[in-house]
């Protein structure tokens, strides 16, 4: 009885969680005036470019979060770490809702590791003001709503 019991709690608690948004952190990497960027390779979003960025884990701040999935992503150090926006990001098609919270980070090394993970490839640099087509919702609503931040660092 307390296994079927537990196994409903499981059930439910899965089935919650596709009711509420997934919190994400997504870095703004800046190196001599351009922004790192990769071409997603699974939905949502698929072939559009994006910040490096992840799920924010259990226990993780919002910094570790940022400097984890950079290093994971990228094989990149960052520094000067800043606390930026948020944007709202509803995907109707795929039925996902996300809230990204916006780290803006400095980087010297122009050196990319080029790590493949699953949902990334092809990261390279791009001038701030001519960043390649389609951009990742998250990325694009950043810079609807927050674009003065993205080219200067200022709220």
């Amino acid at each position: 009885m307390v296994a079927k019991a537990e196994t409903r709690v499981q059930q439910i608690s899965h089935s919650m969680m596709d009711q509420f948004p997934r919190v994400g952190v997504a870095v703004v990497v800046i190196n001599k005036g351009r922004l790192l960027l990769g071409r997603r390779r699974k939905p949502p979003g698929i072939d559009s470019w994006q910040l490096p960025g992840g799920w924010l884990e259990t226990s993780e701040t919002i910094f570790d979060a940022a400097r984890r999935e950079v290093q994971e992503k990228t094989g990149l150090q960052i520094q000067q770490l800043q606390q930026g926006p948020y944007t709202n990001n509803i995907f109707p098609d795929d039925k996902r809702h996300s809230v990204t919270l916006y780290v803006r980070a400095e980087n010297t090394d122009d050196e990319l590791s080029n790590i493949k993970s699953e949902a990334d490839s092809e990261w390279a640099w791009y001038p701030v003001l001519n960043l390649p087509q389609p951009l990742f919702l998250p990325l694009q609503h950043l810079i609807d709503e927050h674009q003065s931040w993205l080219i200067s660092g200022q709220v």
